[in-house]
């Protein structure tokens, strides 16, 4: 009786330990899909126009260049402003004036759309980001903030959804403009300015 006993906590024992030894842990168990949507959801989308262009064999310190007499071409159409240049890097702030064409606006959005642009080069290609897209207004009581928000900073009271959406429709329209503006200077050959000699 006692050998059996011991036999039975020994099979009792060796069944315990192999159950525990073969059990799935927390990180073995295929994730929840709700969970994963859920952490899909988090994530803010942000708009963002990016592209790489080849070019013809062009070395990277040449389109460093290219890049930077671009930024400092001026035009009447936009400001490029904070233009900064780290290796084969080039950025800068481009913003645009904007305001409501109606004589007597519903909503008086009247300001500036800004947005970053980054230049970066490598041989025989460069690529353009233009990112972080905002509208900030004069005033300041009515700023739309970031294109992506769903509604502007300053709230569908202040600003209903048809002049919010006009408003995103305005400012990817420069943000077009800036990037058709930049692939035609980055195909124009850099040249060095001297200074008038008197």
């Amino acid at each position: 009786m006692i050998k059996n006993n011991k036999v039975n906590i020994l099979t009792l024992l060796l069944f315990f330990v192999s159950g525990i030894s073969f059990a799935q842990t927390a990180t073995d168990k295929p994730a929840d899909p709700a969970k994963q949507e859920d952490e899909f959801a988090k994530k803010k989308i942000e708009t963002k126009l990016t592209e790489v262009i080849p070019t013809d064999s062009l070395a990277a310190t040449e389109l460093v260049k290219r890049a930077v007499a671009w930024i400092k071409v001026e035009t009447d159409k936009y400001k490029k402003t904070g233009g900064t240049t780290t290796g084969s890097k080039v950025e800068c702030v481009a913003s645009f004036p904007v305001k409501p064409k109606d004589l007597n606006p519903e909503v008086d959005y009247t300001g500036k759309v800004t947005m970053k642009v980054v230049i970066e080069c490598k041989d025989s290609k460069y690529r353009y980001t233009v990112s972080e897209i905002k509208h900030i207004s004069k005033t300041g009581n009515t700023n739309g903030g970031n294109i992506d928000n769903p509604v502007p900073e300053c709230g569908s009271m202040a600003m209903n959804d048809l002049v919010w959406k006009k408003l995103k429709g305005e400012a990817l329209r420069g943000a077009a403009q800036v990037v058709a503006d930049l692939k035609t200077g980055m195909a124009v050959i850099a040249t060095e300015t001297k200074a008038d000699e008197w």
